[in-house]
C-alpha cells in the first residue's frame, strides 16, 4: 500500500506541474500590437534637420521662409513598435499640405496621418543701407544680412520700387548662392522708359508679410555713357553782371546749377559765384551771371591769383549715390582763355 501511495502521489504531483506549466505558458502569449502612431517626423534641408510636430492625425512641419521649399521630401519617419508606415520612411513624397501617411499596427488597426506644411516667416527684415544699380543692370544683395526672413522664391516674393507719387513697379528678382554658399538675390532694372533715374522707396511682399521702407533707399543709376559733355572753352569770354553765358555740349539733360571757384594760397577750393541755370538743350545750357559776381579779368583754367574754374552740375544720380547724403555730381569746364566780367 504504501508503495502504490508513494506513486499515486507522485503522478498527481506530475499532473500539477503539467498545469501549472501550461498556465505560465498561457500568460506570457501576448495580442498583436494596437498602436500606430507616428513617434518621430524629420526633413533633411541643406546641412538642417527640420523635425515636426504631431498633434492629433496632423504632422506640422514649420518651414523656415529663408529655406528654398521643395517639391519633393524624403522624410525619416519613425512610427511605434511592430507598426509600419507607407510610403516607407526614406521615400519620396510631394512637399505640400495633404500628402498622406498610412500608420499600420501589428494588429492591423490603420492610421492616417497629413502632412500640414506651415511657412515659419519672422518679419521682414531689411538693413536701410544704400541699394543702387544702374539702370538696365543688378545689384546683388545678402539675404543673410542685408535682407531677409522671406521665402527665396520669385514665384512668392515680390521686390517694388515706390515713387514720390506712391506707384510700385515691380522689379525682376533671381534668387542664388554665391560661390561662397551666401544666400544672394540678384534685383535687375530693366531699360525701359517708365523707369527713371532716382531714388525710391521699396517694399518687399512675401507670403504674409511686408516691408515698406521709410526712406529712399534705393536709387537707379544711369549708366556712365550717358554723362554729359562739355566742349572746352578756348575763345576770350566776356559776360556782364546780371546777364547770360552759354557753354555749348552734348547730352546735356537734367542739368543744375554751375559754379565758379578759385584756390586759395593753401590750395583750399574758395567759391566766387554760383551760376543759376537758365535754360538747356541736348547740346548748348545758358546760365544766369549774378549780379553780385566781382567784376574784373579773370583767367578760366589758370592757377594764378586771377585763376577762376567752372564746373556744370549734372544729374546726382551718376556713379556713388547714397540715399543719406546727396552727393553733387559736376563736370569741368575745360579751357585756358580770359574770362572777363563788366558791370551792365
Amino acid at each position: 500500500m504504501n508503495q502504490l501511495y508513494k506513486k499515486s502521489i507522485q503522478a498527481a504531483a506530475g499532473l500539477c506541474l503539467l498545469w501549472a506549466a501550461a498556465s505560465c505558458k498561457k500568460e506570457t502569449e501576448y495580442a498583436p500590437s494596437p498602436y500606430n502612431r507616428v513617434e518621430s517626423f524629420s526633413v533633411a534641408a541643406g546641412t538642417e534637420t527640420i523635425r515636426a510636430s504631431i498633434a492629433g492625425d496632423s504632422i506640422v512641419i514649420y518651414w523656415p521662409s529663408h529655406i528654398p521649399q521643395p517639391e519633393k521630401i524624403s522624410p525619416q519617419v519613425t512610427v511605434a513598435e511592430n507598426a509600419s508606415v507607407t510610403p516607407a520612411s526614406g521615400t519620396a513624397v510631394d512637399f505640400r499640405t495633404g500628402t498622406a501617411f498610412t500608420v499600420k499596427a501589428q494588429s492591423g488597426a490603420e492610421k492616417k496621418y497629413f502632412l500640414k506644411v506651415v511657412v515659419n516667416q519672422p518679419p521682414i527684415q531689411v538693413t536701410e543701407l544704400t541699394y543702387a544699380a544702374v539702370k538696365g543692370g543688378s545689384l546683388v544683395v545678402d539675404n543673410g544680412t542685408y535682407m531677409r526672413y522671406f521665402e527665396r522664391n520669385a514665384e512668392v516674393t515680390k521686390f517694388y520700387i515706390v515713387d514720390d507719387q506712391n506707384t510700385a513697379t515691380q522689379l525682376p528678382l533671381e534668387f542664388f548662392n554665391d560661390h561662397s554658399g551666401v544666400p544672394s538675390m540678384r534685383i535687375s532694372v530693366p531699360d525701359v522708359a517708365e523707369l527713371k533715374a532716382g531714388a525710391y522707396r521699396i517694399r518687399i511682399t512675401s507670403g504674409a508679410q511686408t516691408y515698406n521702407s521709410q526712406n529712399k533707399i534705393f536709387g537707379i543709376i544711369h549708366p556712365a555713357s550717358l554723362k554729359p559733355k562739355v566742349n572746352e572753352v578756348t575763345a576770350p569770354v566776356s559776360v556782364k553782371q546780371g546777364g547770360t553765358i552759354t557753354f555749348q555740349g552734348t547730352g546735356f539733360f537734367e542739368m543744375q546749377e554751375a559754379r565758379v571757384f578759385s584756390y586759395n594760397a593753401d590750395w583750399s577750393e574758395k567759391e566766387v559765384a554760383t551760376l543759376q541755370l537758365e535754360s538747356s538743350t541736348a547740346s548748348s545750357v545758358t546760365y544766369r551771371i549774378p549780379a553780385n559776381f566781382p567784376a574784373g579779368s579773370y583767367e578760366l583754367g589758370g592757377w594764378e591769383a586771377n585763376g577762376i574754374f567752372i564746373q556744370l552740375r549734372i544729374s546726382d544720380f551718376f556713379g556713388f549715390w547714397q540715399w543719406n547724403k546727396a552727393q553733387k555730381n559736376y563736370i569741368e569746364v575745360g579751357g585756358n582763355t580770359t574770362f572777363t566780367v563788366t558791370q551792365p
